[in-house]
């Protein structure tokens, strides 16, 4: 687990859409599914406080965004 030191997650419907070990390549990954995403510093200084949080999409979808690592 040494090389593996962060694991981010999105999902919907509890089911995993997108998942990576680099915030910034999640956050990339996840704005080709997720069009109305904040700037990837926002997300890098909120899970710096908490390992959780939602994201409403525009069309309505609720996505449960976590750092599980």
């Amino acid at each position: 687990m040494k090389d593996f030191p962060n694991l981010y997650v999105a999902q919907i419907d509890n089911k995993v859409i997108v998942h990576g070990s680099n915030l910034k390549d999640f956050v990339i990954s996840l704005n080709s599914v997720v069009k109305n995403l904040k700037p990837y510093m926002f997300y890098y200084r909120l899970f710096k406080k908490i390992d959780y949080m939602e994201h409403i999409a525009e069309d309505g979808r609720k996505f449960y965004l976590q750092k599980v690592l």
